[in-house]
C-alpha cells in the first residue's frame, strides 16, 4: 500500500507551519509527503524551500471580499478540483490530510471524488468554514484546541494539539524580570493595531513611572514606522519585522502581548507565557476571539477585543499583570498545562493509520 500523504493547504504561516510539522514526521516515520497548494500563497516559497514535492493550483480565497470575488473564486474551484484530482491519480495517496486553507479545499474535494480518506486539522478552538463543510465526510478530525472536539459530536474528533516546534517547549517557565519585559508579537505579517496601540500604552506606563522593556515583532511592512513611533515617544524599545527563533524572545520575555491565531496562542502555551490577547476583529468567524477566550478560561491569558483596547486600557491591563510576579508564574503554569507536546507526530500517525484502514 501507498505510504505517500498529500497535505492540502495552506495560505498563511498559521495553515502552513503545522502543515510542514507533519510533514517532518511523515518523512521521520518512513512516509513521503506531497504538498497540494495554492499560487497565491505562501506556501509557493516556504514549502518549496524545504524540499517537499509541490503542486500549485489556481486559487483564491474570498471570505471578506465583494461579491466579484466570490464569483471569481468559485469560478476557479472547478479548475483547481480537476488539477487535484489529476495530482492524486499520479502520485495515487494512500490518505489526504487537510491543514486549512482555501486549497485545502480544493484538494480534500478531489480526494473525496476518488474515494480517498482524509484527515482534517482544525487549528483554531471553533471549525473554519471549509472544516465545518467538508467534516461529514472525514475520517477523522485532529482538533488542536480541546473546545473543538466538542463542534464535532457524531463524528470521530480527538484533541490532538497543534503543531508547535520542539524548541517552544524547551523555553523555561517564566521567571519575572525587574524591570519587567514585555514582548510584542504580531503575527509574521505584522498587525496594525497593535503597531499603533503598543507604543502610546507603553508611554502611559512611562508616565506612571513603569519603563518596561519592550520588545516589539512589527512585520516587514511597518517595522520602520513603529520604530519611528517608539523613537518619537523617546522609548528605548527593540523593534523587528520577524523573529526567526520567535521561542528566545519568548524565554526573555515575562508577559506577551498578541493577536489570538491558532499558533500563536499554541506557542504561547508551549513556551508557558502569560499573554494579554487582542484577537483580530475581522477574523473569518470570530475564530480568533473563541482561541483567546479558550486560554483565558484556562488561566493563562487576559482578553481585550480591539473596541475595548484603547492604549489607556491596555496600559491599566499591562500595569496590573507586571506589578504582580506571582501572577506572571502562574499565568504561565496555565498556559502550559493546556499544551500537548508531540502533536505533529500524533497526527502523522492517525494519518498513516488511516492510509492504511486502521
Amino acid at each position: 500500500m501507498s505510504r505517500t500523504v498529500v497535505v492540502a493547504g495552506g495560505g498563511t504561516g498559521g495553515h502552513i507551519f503545522p502543515g510542514l510539522a507533519v510533514v517532518r514526521e511523515l518523512q521521520a516515520l518512513g512516509a513521503r509527503a506531497h504538498w497540494l497548494g495554492a499560487r497565491k500563497g505562501l506556501e509557493a516559497e516556504l514549502v518549496g524551500q524545504r524540499g517537499v514535492p509541490l503542486t500549485l493550483v489556481d486559487l483564491e480565497g474570498f471570505h471578506g471580499r465583494g461579491a466579484v470575488a466570490v464569483l471569481r473564486a468559485l469560478g476557479l474551484m472547478p479548475g483547481a478540483v480537476a488539477t487535484s484530482i489529476r495530482t492524486m491519480l499520479e502520485i495515487e495517496p494512500s490518505a489526504v490530510l487537510g491543514v486549512g486553507g482555501y486549497a485545502s479545499g480544493a484538494g480534500l474535494m478531489a480526494a473525496g471524488l476518488l474515494g480517498i480518506p482524509y484527515v482534517l486539522q482544525e487549528q483554531n478552538s471553533i471549525p473554519g468554514l471549509t472544516n465545518r463543510f467538508l467534516s461529514p465526510w472525514s475520517a477523522l478530525v485532529c482538533c488542536g484546541f480541546a473546545d473543538a472536539v466538542r463542534a464535532f459530536p457524531s463524528l470521530p474528533a480527538e484533541w490532538t494539539g497543534n503543531p508547535v516546534r520542539e524548541s517552544f517547549f524547551k523555553v523555561p517557565p517564566v521567571e519575572p524580570a525587574t524591570p519587567p519585559r514585555l514582548l510584542v508579537l504580531g503575527g509574521s505579517q505584522g498587525s496594525l493595531f497593535l503597531n499603533r496601540t503598543l507604543p502610546r500604552a507603553v508611554a502611559i506606563l512611562r508616565g506612571r513611572g513603569i519603563t518596561p522593556q519592550v520588545r516589539h515583532q512589527a512585520g516587514v511592512r511597518w517595522a520602520d514606522v513603529v520604530r519611528t513611533s517608539y523613537q518619537d515617544l523617546a522609548i528605548g524599545a527593540e523593534v523587528a519585522a520577524f523573529l526567526s527563533e520567535p521561542w528566545t524572545a519568548l524565554a526573555e520575555a515575562d508577559l506577551v502581548v498578541a493577536r489570538s491565531g491558532a499558533l500563536t496562542v499554541s506557542e504561547l502555551a508551549a513556551a508557558g507565557r502569560g499573554a494579554v490577547l487582542i484577537p483580530f476583529a475581522a477574523a473569518a468567524g470570530g475564530h480568533q476571539l473563541h482561541n483567546a477566550r479558550s486560554q483565558e478560561k484556562a488561566g493563562g491569558a487576559v482578553v481585550l477585543t480591539e473596541a475595548e483596547a484603547s492604549p489607556e486600557r491596555v496600559a491599566d491591563v499591562l500595569q496590573e499583570l507586571l506589578a504582580d510576579p506571582g501572577r506572571l508564574r502562574a499565568m504561565g503554569s496555565c498556559s502550559r498545562a493546556v499544551s500537548l507536546p508531540d502533536a505533529a507526530r500524533r497526527i502523522a500517525e492517525r494519518v498513516l493509520a488511516v492510509g492504511s484502514g486502521r
